[in-house]
């Protein structure tokens, strides 16, 4: 089961750290020094700006055309 978590990002030293609150951790057995997974909803238009770097998109680049529709 999972559930959706609206934490705080706070400072830690000279690192970041999400502040999870107690109720959740108890709910799902997690204690101090476990390892979790987190997952964060990227807004669209990072993950845009994200893509470009690895794929290499052109903006600037003309809609792909098929030479013969008859094709697909």
């Amino acid at each position: 089961m999972s559930r959706v978590l609206a934490g705080k990002v706070r400072r830690v030293g000279n690192s970041m750290a999400v502040i999870i609150p107690k109720e959740l951790l108890e709910e799902s057995g997690a204690s101090e020094g476990d390892t979790i997974k987190l997952s964060l909803a990227i807004p669209k238009a990072r993950r845009e700006i994200g893509l470009e770097s690895i794929a290499g998109k052109d903006r600037k680049a003309r809609p792909f055309l098929r030479e013969k529709r008859d094709r697909f």
